[in-house]
């Protein structure tokens, strides 16, 4: 059960917290959004995920992917040592 709300708590990030450093990140280095700003961010960033993007799925799985490599790659190296 720890697994899964862990899982579920890093799907929560890329869902939300990324998607909202990025936007930050961008609009630092390339100025305002011509969206609608952050809102509009978001909507085009939940439209590009109901579409089937695969950037957009790839940002909001990543955090769970990088836990599930790292715990994988500590078992492997439990398992040599």
């Amino acid at each position: 059960m720890k697994y899964v709300m862990t899982l579920f708590s890093f799907l929560l990030v890329g869902l939300f917290i990324l998607p909202f450093i990025f936007f930050a990140i961008n609009d630092f280095i390339f100025g305002k959004y011509a969206g609608e700003g952050f809102t509009g961010y978001y909507i085009e960033y939940f439209k590009m995920l109901r579409g089937g993007s695969l950037a957009a799925w790839f940002i909001t799985l990543s955090p769970c992917l990088v836990y599930v490599i790292i715990k994988i790659t500590f078992k492997i190296k439990d398992k040599l040592t």
